[in-house]
């Protein structure tokens, strides 16, 4: 199998199954995943169950590539919907390539974990869309022009979602010749 030189992917972070509280969350990811797949992104994720599997599993039955970075030494430490499993032994550490990997994050609600790369693609100024609510976060701290936060979407509204990260990555300045640039210094 072979990854297309022109797929774009997109970082998508967010917690396992045990940690999200509310089922939509999980579906709602699986419909991004389609939508992100239409339009000829792949996806990049952490690869545990919840959000990752269920972005990964929209996104492969719409025929997009999935790829995750996997905190361990097994590539069979994820889901069957995951096309490139990629074995890191970084444990937490692998989220600091994760959310540099894609064009830009979207972040699903979460905890502990999601907040670290919250962080993390906060202070690296990466485009990103925070989907959903997030208890854990002050929202008046991430009003930032490289983050956008969409906190009462639901099912059906995947379009508004992608729509909004890409609007993010534009307004960036990330610049497709330079995918870990942004023109801000």
């Amino acid at each position: 199998m072979k990854v297309a030189d022109d797929t774009r992917l997109v970082a998508v972070i967010g917690g396992r199954a045990e940690n999200v509280s509310d089922p939509s969350t999980l579906q709602l990811a699986t419909e991004v995943g389609a939508e992100l797949a239409a339009r000829g992104y792949g996806v990049i994720s952490g690869g545990d169950g919840g959000v990752a599997a269920a972005v990964n599993l929209g996104c492969r039955h719409a025929g997009g590539t999935t790829i995750a970075l996997l905190k361990g030494t097994s590539g069979r430490d994820c889901g069957p919907e995951v096309q490139w499993p990629i074995p890191t032994s970084l444990d937490l550490g692998r989220s600091v390539p994760l959310i540099w990997c894609g064009v830009g994050v979207l972040a699903f609600p979460g905890r502990f974990g999601t907040l670290f790369e919250i962080a993390l693609a906060l202070d690296a100024q990466r485009p990103m869309v925070l989907v959903g609510p997030h208890p854990l976060l002050n929202l008046e701290a991430v009003a930032v022009r490289h983050c956008a936060v969409l906190p009462f979407v639901g099912l059906g509204e995947a379009g508004t979602i992608v729509d909004t990260l890409e609007e993010v990555v534009t307004i960036s300045g990330l610049h497709d010749s330079d995918p870990h640039r942004s023109s801000e210094p």
